[in-house]
């Protein structure tokens, strides 16, 4: 299924976009979405007529809790008679970030839209972010992307629910609802750049339709998304998108010669055909090649349900094991996301392995050792450690085609990216936070704090981790039947730096400590690992339902990597 269009935006500056019933009519909303941060700054609001200052007058005189939740307060003043009070809180403390603009402005929408809205305007009643005033730890400079983010969100509806809507409306012969929004207004309190708010909107709007293909593959449960159907998705998201190229390997020789630890790992679903492996391939080419100022190969781990194979998940461990895959649909996403913007500044080459880590007579067992794609002896010792196994000859393809482009003279700087839900540890050391881990060439060129100032931006905040010499000892070999070793028998939660060593084990079994600081410029090759685990989902369950899923590190990625 093909994604649905999205609302359609609009801005516009001041309140004379909401004051005469004419300029009301022209943004066409039947509700206004006051995002403020205190109540003072909704004194604005009263400029626009007598009944919208009495009716804030009234619901602060009878709500104590006035301005810390959202509010919808009748007036008949506002086009539709929906006034949507929803508070920032404050801007400028502590630990304040972009985040509380997003949750806001969703959080209103939101409300419009359960009151019956369609086609909500967003009114900043807040003063512009001061970019001098703010901390280090903030960033508020894409809070008009993030917040058309937001609304944008407050309109989604998933794969699987407008799957379902739509069976069920052709045996009604019912309409089904398949986005909540038509159409959302931005209306800003001052003046504001035009040209710069269009493009933010642009931006946003590309993001979006990349965050909504991660997202709907997420959503999709072990069935729904297999690795075909994943790679099926993908390519009718892709279809059309001009730069865009998709290859796919579902051949099992080709996969076991190319991939052969994803190969591997992947065994036991070898008995059922449609739970079979298959490697996505996107390339995403520039309209302005003379503009590209770099080159991203990035890897997605698409590991559709993990049981953990052999070495079993129990305990309630396995659920939400479907969305093992979310770092290989944000890397999709990404791409999707980057085509529909048209980015000139990068190329992209994705590599996305896709597997159901099955168990059965055919299983990946601990003490085997299987060599990878880069010649390295592997000795397996926790089969539900196979994230970094499908990711690691991938990664090796990616070096040779860099080293093969710079022997062809191609300059352009190149860097590798893998993306994951690898670790449980991850969430033990951040919370509901994703983390960087970084090669020496990585941290010298500034990838990881790139990342981490993106995703600042965006609403989406990364911790950098830093890669240590005990990442590498764990995994270095100690007898000559092994060059490495790909985990301990421990989760990861319970391990000494969990989340940071399996990023030494791709560099050791891929061949990248081949092109480690030492190498020089010519050999050394930037490597960063990208743990999602903690920000692909937002950590809230519904009762006994599943976490609501992000789309992280779509936005992130454009942040760091698209043209300012």
């Amino acid at each position: 299924m093909t994604l649905p269009a999205l609302p359609s935006i609009r801005a516009l500056s001041g309140l004379g976009a909401l004051a005469s019933s004419s300029s009301s009519s022209n943004i066409n909303s039947d509700a206004l979405v006051a995002v403020y941060s205190d109540a003072d700054s909704l004194s604005a609001l009263g400029e626009l007529s007598a009944a919208s200052a009495a009716s804030i007058a009234l619901a602060r005189s009878v709500d104590k809790e006035f301005g810390s939740s959202v509010a919808l307060v009748p007036c008949a003043d506002i086009s539709g008679g929906r006034l949507v009070l929803s508070p920032t809180g404050s801007l400028d403390d502590d630990t304040d970030d972009v985040r509380k603009l997003a949750d806001a402005v969703k959080a209103g929408v939101s409300r419009a839209i359960q009151a019956g809205s369609l086609r909500p305007a967003v009114f900043f009643a807040f003063a512009q972010p001061d970019a001098s005033a703010q901390t280090p730890d903030a960033d508020f400079s894409r809070w008009i992307e993030v917040c058309t983010l937001a609304a944008l969100d407050a309109s989604y509806v998933t794969l699987v629910v407008r799957e379902h809507r739509l069976a069920m409306a052709a045996q009604t012969k019912q309409e089904a609802v398949v986005e909540l929004l038509e159409s959302v207004a931005l209306v800003f309190s001052q003046p504001v750049d035009q040209a710069l708010v269009e493009r933010a909107i642009k931006r946003a709007s590309a993001i979006e339709r990349g965050r909504r293909l991660a997202v709907d593959m997420g959503y999709g449960d072990p069935e729904r998304m297999t690795p075909y159907k994943c790679a099926e998705q993908i390519q009718q998201a892709v279809r059309g998108v001009a730069g865009i190229t998709y290859e796919e390997i579902k051949d099992l020789d080709a996969i076991k010669r190319e991939y052969p630890l994803l190969y591997n790992s992947a065994r036991a679903s070898f008995s059922e055909k449609h739970t079979w492996p298959c490697v996505v391939k996107l390339e995403y080419r520039s309209p302005e090649p003379a503009r590209v100022k770099e080159h991203l190969y990035l890897v997605g781990k698409g590991v559709t349900y993990d049981t953990g194979g052999i070495s079993l998940k129990v305990g309630g461990s396995m659920r939400g094991m479907s969305r093992d895959k979310l770092g290989a649909c944000g890397v999709a996403g990404f791409a999707l996301a980057t085509g529909v913007m048209q980015e000139a500044s990068v190329n992209l080459s994705c590599i996305l392995a896709f597997e159901r880590n099955s168990i059965g007579p055919n299983s990946l067992l601990p003490d085997e050792v299987i060599v990878s794609r880069a010649g390295v002896r592997v000795l397996i010792n926790d089969t539900d450690a196979e994230g970094r196994l499908v990711m690691t000859d991938p990664v090796a393809e990616c070096c040779e085609r860099i080293m093969a482009a710079r022997r062809a003279g191609d300059t352009t700087p190149a860097a590798i990216f893998t993306a994951a839900t690898l670790t449980g540890h991850v969430i033990r050391a951040y919370g509901w936070y994703g983390a960087t881990v970084a090669n020496g060439p990585a941290r010298k060129g500034g990838y990881d704090g790139r990342l981490a100032r993106a995703g600042l931006a965006y609403g989406d905040p990364f911790e950098n981790s830093i890669m240590r010499r005990e990442d590498h000892a764990f995994v270095a070999p100690k007898t000559d039947r092994e060059d490495v070793y790909q985990s301990n028998c421990q989760a990861s939660s319970q391990t000494d730096r969990g989340h940071q060593y399996p990023a030494a084990f791709i560099i050791k079994a891929s061949g990248l400590d081949k092109h480690s600081l030492k190498s020089g410029d010519g050999l050394a090759i930037p490597f960063v690992h990208v743990d999602v685990a903690g920000s692909a989902e937002d950590g809230v369950e519904p009762g006994l339902g599943l976490c609501g899923i992000t789309g992280s590190p779509v936005a992130t990625f454009a942040g760091a990597f698209w043209s300012p």
